[in-house]
């Protein structure tokens, strides 16, 4: 609902011009967004809230209103819910490698919660959901807002990775600001601890945090990177949606990090 609402809003101010200081101000990409998409040989969208200045950008609204699998971004709310239903105790919580091979390598051990984010361990975080069962994942999700998502006891431990789940890259944005913002129906404690887990790169002068993912959908790569640059007292929370071939798979993976950085770089953040 609170997405829809948003949508609405700006559907009115770009429409109906309503004034901007009752309604969120949307500016349009300028066009030298594309080439950071087509450098990696994918297709995509983009969303960037300027927190400060209550200003959405777009790249590719059309696509920003389409439906996909959240992929490994759920982790992010997977881990909320797994500490506060007391699934995960905290950070150094160790589950023990399944001993069932995989060719990520770094998946073939024991993991704690920490390093489980840094690796993106998915037999880890199904474990996670397992424990906290379709009931209590169903309610947490839905208290979130976190798209549609397809929960049930045959589901429980994938339903983020295929089948019929799929969450817009506009639904993204809402939860992430809402993360952001400390207005989920999570203790303020276990929505910092996994801030600080899903920092991805800290300098003195900003910090990068987010979340990636990636699965095949309608026999293509999809693929997110999803957070917020935190820099010079601002915060711009974005969202990265990329689409290609399974024939480009190793540029794919590259994309999701590649085009955010390369897109904050353009607008003169970032600098190292």
């Amino acid at each position: 609902m609170q997405a829809k609402l948003l949508k609405m809003w700006i559907v009115l101010a770009v429409f109906i011009g309503l004034n901007s200081c009752t309604v969120k101000t949307v500016k349009d990409v300028p066009p030298n967004f594309q080439p950071f998409f087509e450098e990696y040989g994918v297709k995509g969208c983009f969303l960037i809230y300027d927190v400060k200045n209550d200003i959405y950008q777009i790249y590719n609204s059309a696509r920003c209103e389409q439906g996909y699998l959240p992929a490994s971004t759920f982790k992010i709310l997977n881990s909320l819910i797994g500490l506060e239903t007391g699934v995960v105790t905290d950070e150094n919580m160790v589950i023990p490698w399944n001993g069932v091979a995989s060719s990520v390598e770094e998946w073939n051990r024991d993991h704690t919660l920490a390093s489980a984010i840094q690796y993106s361990v998915v037999p880890y975080f199904q474990e996670v959901a397992r424990r906290i069962g379709p009931e209590r994942m169903k309610e947490f999700v839905d208290d979130s807002d976190y798209g549609k998502m397809d929960i049930s006891k045959e589901t429980i431990d994938r339903f983020w990775l295929w089948g019929d789940s799929r969450i817009t890259p506009w639904e993204q944005m809402n939860f992430i600001l809402h993360f952001y913002t400390n207005k989920l129906p999570f203790s303020q404690e276990n929505i910092d601890l996994v801030k600080k887990l899903i920092v991805l790169k800290k300098t003195d002068n900003w910090t990068f945090s987010g979340k990636t993912g990636m699965t095949v959908q309608d026999n293509n790569n999809v693929g997110w990177l999803v957070g917020y640059l935190e820099e010079n007292g601002n915060t711009w929370i974005y969202v990265c949606n990329v689409e290609s071939g399974q024939d480009n798979t190793e540029k794919f993976k590259e994309s999701r990090r590649g085009v955010v950085e390369k897109v904050f770089k353009s607008m003169g953040l970032m600098e190292e």
